[in-house]
């Protein structure tokens, strides 16, 4: 099941070796904690938004907006240190090579998921 990555290629097609570990390594270990259904519901979020948070930077107000399923995924992430970390891997990559617009986080909040 590559529903994930896949939503992450779409946001930022990955032409190097460490966005693809990256964006591997998330998935993987999403998978640990996050049911089949929590994933493809995260993924879709991904690609209607069009970015990637790092959970842990969403204000309450944002966490609210969320669905209730977004919701869920948001708090087992941000309960599990290793995936945690992952996720802001993966926005700090992003951020390394430009792609802003998909992961905003380093540069401040933003108004959806």
């Amino acid at each position: 099941m590559r529903t994930l990555y896949d939503a992450l290629v779409s946001l930022v097609p990955a032409h190097d070796p460490e966005m693809l570990e990256g964006y591997q390594r998330y998935e993987a270990l999403l998978t640990t904690i996050l049911t089949p259904e929590q994933m493809a519901t995260y993924a879709t979020a991904i690609q209607q938004t069009g970015e990637i948070r790092i959970f842990e930077e969403l204000t309450s107000e944002e966490l609210a907006r969320l669905s209730p399923e977004e919701q869920a995924i948001a708090v087992a992430v941000r309960a599990d240190e290793n995936i945690s970390m992952e996720n802001r891997r993966v926005v700090a990559l992003l951020n390394q090579r430009g792609e802003h617009a998909v992961a905003p986080d380093l540069n401040g909040p933003r108004t959806n998921f």
